[in-house]
């Protein structure tokens, strides 16, 4: 049995080869998988340049949008906690959430698929209550999840408890 099948998020990667659970080897060849699904968007983008910009537009008004009304650290937090969440699939194109230097509508997907775009949000103190649409292809439709997050004593966000609808 293949620990890499199916690949496995690249921060989930990165810390199986801290761990020493994966070799070197299995390491970039699991990364050469995510290099390749990059690389093929890419290539998308570059074969409908007009499609490509009007999702990028898209994408950026998403990501405006839940800045602006809850901040961009929390959307990147929320966000580092789904990267880390098990079978979540789209945890494979967040693994850099938490960096700043990477523009945060880098990460939604609102146009096309796979899709990953938020619906609904409502924050408190110390809850988060979130409803994502993501996955789907042109025989899958989409799933909804509905996620409540929860600060533990030292503030750190968590998944309490996680729903499909």
């Amino acid at each position: 049995m293949n620990i890499l099948d199916p690949v496995p998020p690249p921060q989930q990667l990165f810390r199986w080869l801290d761990a020493g659970r994966i070799t070197r080897e299995e390491f970039r060849e699991a990364m050469a998988v995510h290099t390749q699904e990059i690389v093929q968007e890419m290539e998308q983008a570059h074969a409908n340049p007009l499609v490509a910009k009007f999702n990028e537009l898209m994408n950026r008004r998403e990501a405006w949008r839940w800045a602006r009304r809850h901040g961009e650290p929390l959307i990147r937090e929320i966000l580092c906690i789904l990267m880390d969440e098990e079978r979540f699939i789209p945890a494979k194109w967040l693994w850099n959430a938490a960096h700043p230097h990477i523009p945060l509508h880098c990460f939604f997907r609102t146009r096309g698929t796979p899709l990953l775009r938020f619906l609904e949000m409502a924050v408190q103190p110390q809850a988060v209550m979130l409803v994502i649409e993501h996955g789907g292809a042109e025989t899958l439709p989409p799933v909804r999840e509905q996620f409540f997050l929860r600060r533990d004593r030292g503030a750190r966000l968590f998944v309490h408890r996680r729903d499909v609808l």
